[in-house]
């Protein structure tokens, strides 16, 4: 199996399991902890794509071009983004149906505390229950994660890349 595709599955499974372990936890938790998910998630990231790369610098002899190490991580990041979108899609329309209600309820309770007039709330929620539905989730999960493993590719094909002297391409 390619390295891009095995670590881009194991690098889904993990952030699926996470998200069931904050499921777990409730929706209550799962928004306190909303930044160290985003942390983890990043380091499942960073672990899978520097796993592929270091697969395809091995199966190099040692070297590995920018172009192969960022190839190699981004095509990771695909396969994570395509089944994490999958998984969103059906986290919140048969998973975690709550969690939606509750997040346009935290939403209302804090416009609310901002002094906001019902007028302007009920506008705000209109447009804010727009966005938050399975398949936008699901779109913005895969857009995000593309993004944010993009990135992540780029940096750490820079940081892996380890040219041969001899200029031969494996």
């Amino acid at each position: 199996m390619k390295p891009f595709l095995k670590y881009g599955l194991l690098g889904a499974a993990l952030s699926i399991i996470w998200t069931l372990i904050g499921y777990i936890m409730g929706n209550e938790m799962q928004e306190k902890l909303k930044w160290l998910s985003t942390i983890i998630m990043i380091a499942i990231s960073v672990f899978c794509f520097i796993a592929a790369i270091k697969e395809e610098r091995l199966a190099g002899e040692g070297f590995i071009s920018f172009g192969k190490a960022f190839g190699t991580a981004f095509k990771t990041g695909l396969i994570m983004a395509i089944i994490g979108a999958i998984f969103t899609y059906l986290y919140f329309s048969f998973i975690n149906t709550s969690y939606m209600t509750f997040v346009l309820e935290k939403a209302q309770e804090e416009m609310s505390n901002r002094g906001m007039d019902e007028e302007q709330i009920e506008m705000a929620m209109k447009m804010q229950s727009k966005f938050i539905t399975p398949p936008v989730m699901a779109g913005f999960a895969f857009v995000g994660g593309l993004i944010v493993n993009l990135i992540i590719a780029l940096i750490l094909g820079a940081a892996m890349k380890k040219e041969n002297p001899a200029g031969e391409i494996k």
